[in-house]
């Protein structure tokens, strides 16, 4: 649910947020990404990678993960006031 997490992220602090993540199971290792949506596809794209999901499952996660995203920013509305 990469996008499903996405979406509202960039409706709260917008498009170019860089953001930087770490891994439990790689201690030490960072990632940095130029934006939320990088992060989401990266995400996405792992699965694909490493086996677990094929191109039609990828598309499908993709979808409803743009649906979760469009419901929690339709049901929070806009970003509170110095959040961007």
């Amino acid at each position: 649910m990469a996008l499903g997490a996405a979406g509202p992220f960039v409706g709260f602090y917008g498009d170019h947020q860089q953001l930087t993540v770490s891994s439990d199971g790689d201690p030490g290792v960072t990632r940095t990404f130029g934006s939320f949506q990088a992060a989401a596809n990266e995400a996405t794209l792992s699965r694909l990678f490493a086996g677990q999901h094929t191109m039609i499952d990828l598309v499908a996660g993709q979808q409803l993960g743009r649906q979760v995203g469009n419901f929690v920013l339709g049901h929070l509305g806009s970003a509170p006031d110095g959040t961007r």
